[in-house]
Parts: C-alpha cells; structure tokens; sequence
C-alpha cells in the first residue's frame, strides 16, 4: 500500500488506515500470545513423552499394579500408565486436545479475522484506481498459483493431467 498524502485528504481514507493501524496493533500483541500458546503446547508434549517414557518402563500391567501397590506411584498414575501400557504409542499421537490447544486455535481463528479486516481497510483506503490495480494483480497472482498446481500435478502424474 502506498503512503500518499492524497490518502490523509480523504477523511474516510484516513479513518481505514487508522483501523489498519490498530488491528495491526492487535496482531502484535496476538503474536505473543500465539508464541506463548506454542511454548506451552510444546512443554505438554514433553511432559506426556516423559509420562509415556515412565509407563514404558514397566515390562507388564502386573507390575504397574505392583509399584501402586507398594505406593511408587499415586492412583492417578496408576490409571494413567495402565491406559499409555494398554494403548502404546497411539495414547500420545491420538490425545484429546488440551485446553491450550484449544486456546491457540480459537487465537488462530481471532488472528485469521483481524488480519483479514487490517487488509480490508487497507484496500478501503486506496483510491478507485488503486483499488482496480490491487484487484487485477490479485487475480494475475491467482491465475499465477493455478498453473502452477497444475504443473505440479503433470510431474506428479502425468497421465491424470490429460483426462
């Protein structure tokens, strides 16, 4: 987008680039919080690989049920190891999503939205002209990325490309 003075004359324009403003304000400061959320997520699967790694010590259910018994290991660590004992390595892989997972995709869906109005005002704020130059070259740059899926589908299987 240009910075033109023309832009500051149009009091609408300026009102657009403003929004713009701030909601590139708010993606900043979504940033950090996507980062956290990514960190976190990263400690809660090394704090289940470690889990997994104590249960798969175990050479049977028995003497998981023997370390409770003899309390090694608490109620809950007890369960815990039966189900990662019982279900291997697909207990780690195929895990309910965490409240912080939870969390990052519903930021995710947030950060979508706002980026999408930041790009919105900007393009409000171009003048008609710029506004149909922005438009032609978004749809140069689509015409663009198909033929080029359409390529990588001929090298991948250049039979299915001639049907």
């Amino acid at each position: 987008m240009k910075n033109t003075s023309q832009q500051y004359l149009n009091s609408e324009a300026h009102g657009y680039l403003m929004e713009a403003k701030a909601c590139k304000l708010l993606l900043k400061d979504l940033e950090r919080i996507r980062a956290k959320l990514k960190r976190h997520i990263e400690k809660e699967a090394a704090d289940r690989e470690a889990e997994f790694e104590a249960a798969m010590q175990y050479h049977s259910e028995s003497d998981i049920q023997e370390a409770y018994g003899w309390e090694f290991i608490s109620e809950q660590q007890y369960e815990r190891y039966l189900e990662l004992f019982r279900q291997g390595r697909k207990a780690l892989d195929e895990h309910s999503p965490t409240v912080t997972e939870l969390a990052l995709s519903i930021l995710n869906r947030i950060f979508l939205d706002i980026d999408r109005d930041c790009r919105q005002c900007e393009f409000e704020a171009l003048s008609p002209e710029e506004q149909l130059a922005e438009l032609k070259r978004a749809e140069e740059s689509r015409q663009a990325w198909k033929q080029y899926i359409a390529s990588l589908k001929e090298m991948i299987n250049p039979s299915a490309a001639q049907e």
